[in-house]
């Protein structure tokens, strides 16, 4: 028997080709006007409790991650800081490079029922293993060459790291699947426990063993392999996955999907690690180091826009009623809640890094107060990212992010020699603001929105912000008793 759709979901209401053969994607752009008169807080209040289950977990992962960077802030230093994110920068982005985002295109076949979640998952493990075995031998001559950025480590470490190109691959084409499929509950517990893993492994590998950056290296595997185990797991058990691959035609549809959404990708893994690249090739180890911890610190304040855009993609790609009222709440929320969240840490950022990091790392808080509109940019763009590609235009994404990239590149280069290590963090900022000015743009085109009735706070989020709680907290309570 085939795995198909898990117990209670509800498959896509798609009208049908004249062949019918291949569903296509539902008209999914009601009117300004009926959305105008739309009650708030009906369609979207079931997804709070999603929202707040997926937000606590950000939240869990975020602080583990943030004892994680401690500890080896201490253990490594600057120097050894910086040749530790040179190494997982250049193995995540060779994970992501080539798997071919296939496993987004699994993701959304399986989310809106349209390829079954055996021949998605499938599809998308086959084409990430051999792309990576590709991305592995071109990465053997990379390290091995004169270039600049490959001396900002031991040859052994970068070495090491390309076990993280599989992994990260097919860990991620797994994790989509649960996310897809509204798994959230055992998906929190999974990444959860990930966190924990990379933890345990770096008081055993690089505390207690001494084994520096390679260690560091071991523990971030270690923790994609219980990951990828735990996924794997459930899957199978909750909504049976099985070895099946898929047919031709299938796994044809599945690549397209990718590869539409690839170059946004892409740019998505190399936009927030650009700065690290540029530096590998321009600046000292302690510089590289520096800025890793700032941009790590700051892009984790970024946990409640994924949470809400986790949440949001599945119901885009259902066909949900509530799309776009949803956008603009979530679009309002979420700038909102990460502002004030920003500003919190700048208040305190000093003391924090000193304490969280050492005195070492205490000239990085220039790059914090720096990087901080982008962040609030950042959360913003995730929820138009979320809408693009669960309504099936992901080509969107891609351009949105390669324009944020290449203004990204262009201002690092451009006042590096004036700024040095701070035009990284000038590049971060200005290059998010693009991306979020053009997917604001086209989502006014797309759907008829005016653009101040998308930012501008509106009565009504209020009352759907409280209605939303309650409905959290009295599923709450029905679990308890």
């Amino acid at each position: 028997m085939r795995a198909g759709r898990p117990p209670g979901d509800v498959g896509v209401n798609a009208k049908t080709d004249p062949a019918g053969t291949d569903p296509a994607p539902p008209d999914r752009r009601p009117s300004a006007a009926s959305l105008e008169a739309k009650p708030v807080g009906s369609a979207a209040q079931p997804a709070a409790h999603e929202v707040a289950l997926v937000f606590g977990t950000r939240a869990g992962v975020y602080g583990i991650a943030i004892f994680s960077q401690s500890l080896l802030a201490h253990l490594l230093l600057p120097a050894g800081r910086g040749e530790y994110a040179v190494c997982v920068a250049f193995g995540s982005v060779l994970g992501v490079v080539s798997a071919l985002s296939a496993a987004n295109g699994g993701q959304y076949f399986a989310a809106s029922g349209r390829i079954g979640l055996s021949r998605c998952l499938c599809g998308a493990f086959s084409i990430g293993l051999a792309g990576s075995i590709v991305a592995a031998v071109a990465a053997i001559l990379l390290i091995h060459s004169d270039m600049a950025f490959f001396q900002k480590a031991d040859s052994g470490s970068f070495l090491l790291a390309l076990l993280l190109v599989p992994l990260i691959s097919v860990s991620y084409a797994a994790e989509m699947q649960l996310a897809g499929l509204r798994r959230f509950s055992p998906l929190a517990r999974i990444l959860l426990l990930q966190s924990c893993t990379v933890v345990a492994g770096v008081v055993v590998l690089v505390w207690t063993l001494g084994q520096g950056v390679n260690g560091a290296v071991l523990a971030l595997i270690a923790g994609y392999v219980v990951k990828l185990a735990c996924c794997l797991r459930d899957l199978r058990r909750a909504c049976g996955l099985r070895f099946e691959m898929p047919c031709v035609s299938e796994l044809r549809r599945i690549i397209g999907y990718g590869l539409r959404y690839h170059v946004a990708q892409i740019g998505n893994e190399i936009e927030p690690r650009v700065g690290v690249f540029i530096l590998g090739a321009l600046a000292g180890r302690a510089d590289i180091g520096l800025f890793a911890a700032a941009s790590t610190i700051m892009l984790r304040l970024g946990f409640l826009p994924s949470s809400v855009a986790t949440v949001l993609f599945p119901r885009v790609a259902r066909g949900s009623a509530e799309p776009l009222e949803t956008v603009g709440y979530s679009l309002r929320l979420v700038c909102l809640a990460t502002a004030g969240a920003v500003i919190a840490f700048l208040a305190v950022c000093e003391p924090v890094i000193r304490l969280l990091l050492s005195e070492a790392f205490v000239p990085a808080v220039p790059l914090l107060w720096i990087m901080a509109p982008g962040i609030v940019a950042y959360a913003g763009s995730n929820i138009f990212v979320a809408y693009f590609t669960g309504s099936d235009r992901p080509g969107v994404c891609s351009s949105a992010l390669w324009l944020s990239l290449v203004v990204n590149i262009a201002i690092c280069l451009a006042l590096y020699p004036t700024l040095g290590v701070h035009s990284v963090a000038w590049g971060i900022t200005a290059g998010v603001f693009a991306r979020i000015v053009f997917l604001a743009f086209v989502f006014h085109r797309a759907t008829g929105l005016s653009l101040p009735s998308l930012w501008l706070p509106r009565r009504r989020d209020a009352t759907y912000l409280w209605n939303s709680l309650h409905v959290a907290l009295s599923r709450k309570r029905r679990l308890q008793e």
